[in-house]
């Protein structure tokens, strides 16, 4: 089952293109971010970035790029469910 907070990790690191600094912005350390994204990638049965060693930078394959569009959703779906119930219980609590 797929993890919001590993697809939080993957939406910061291609942003980032750097585990490294995705780790900074999510407040955590450099190889919890390895663990969520290799999770992720089991969870998904495809490499979502290519890492390039030498300059530690990841670029989205393929599939991370279609990946990533779904995450997107996924994660503007749950703020979207979390602002909605927040509205219904601030009308149960006026009414």
């Amino acid at each position: 089952m797929l993890d919001l907070r590993q697809l939080q990790t993957f939406r910061v690191a291609a942003a980032t293109h750097n585990f490294t600094r995705a780790a900074a912005e999510l407040g955590c350390c450099q190889s919890s971010v390895t663990v969520h994204i290799q999770a992720l990638e089991r969870e998904l049965g495809v490499f979502l970035f290519e890492r390039c060693r030498s300059s530690k930078t990841v670029v989205l394959t393929e599939e991370g790029r279609q990946a990533l569009e779904y995450a997107g959703r996924l994660l503007a779906l749950v703020e979207e469910t979390k602002a909605a119930v927040h509205t219904a219980a601030a009308r149960q609590e006026a009414s």
